[in-house]
């Protein structure tokens, strides 16, 4: 599941800070970048006002793990996170600030960065093969709700490779359907992006993903 885009969801249900909201919401979706799919079931739980915790794990058999801190600062919805994530051969560390705030009714805009570590997990016991790549990422975006029950999102996305030098860049549009308790959703990338977290293949194929998230 997007970070962005869940932190943006409980932005625009205001009421999901309050004590009242502590059901679990979760997600299932499929991606296709050529000809590779990968499904990723997701959970995420609004713990307390401030506290939240998720995870998901796909079909290639990552594993992640995050919490989050969030409070209104003002206007803005700011949330500081952190994330572990498992794969057959490393792991990933993520910790990162997402911010954003609404425009009026119908408008968002939200900006995240993170510094991500992907560590090989071979090196832990052959030091020969230890081997850490670092990227700084950075997102930008807006949603735009123009009736109750659909909602467009667009978002950039800048990473930079700290490690091996040179940046990579794209972009994401997604539309969202929210009829009570389910939210249906198709993602389309195009640019450079990595095929999947827990993946290691970059790719400059475009994207699509379908999903559902269940809200109770």
């Amino acid at each position: 599941m997007n970070k962005s885009l869940t932190l943006l969801c409980m932005l625009f249900a205001a009421p999901c800070f309050s004590a009242d909201h502590k059901m679990p919401e979760f997600g299932l979706d499929v991606s296709n970048t050529g000809d590779e799919w990968i499904v990723t079931a997701s959970g995420y739980l609004q713990a307390t006002e401030e506290w939240n915790i998720s995870a998901e794990i796909d079909s290639t058999g990552y594993l992640e793990l995050g919490t989050g801190y969030g409070v209104m600062l003002g206007q803005f919805y700011t949330e500081a996170f952190v994330s572990y994530g498992r794969a057959d051969l490393f792991d990933v560390y993520d910790a990162g600030v997402f911010t954003g705030t609404a425009l009026g009714d119908d408008w968002m805009v939200f900006a995240n960065s993170s510094h991500e570590w992907r560590t090989s997990s071979i090196g832990k016991s052959f030091p020969s093969l230890e081997k850490t790549e670092r990227e700084w990422k950075n997102t930008v975006g807006a949603s735009y709700t123009p009736i109750d029950f659909i909602r467009l999102g667009y978002s950039y996305n800048y990473d930079k490779k700290l490690t091996e030098g040179g940046h990579r860049t794209n972009h994401e549009v997604r539309i969202t359907l929210k009829p009570k308790w389910v939210e249906p959703y198709v993602k389309y990338t195009f640019g450079e992006h990595r095929v999947s977290p827990g993946s290691t293949k970059i790719s400059e194929e475009n994207s699509v993903e379908l999903g559902i998230n269940f809200n109770f």
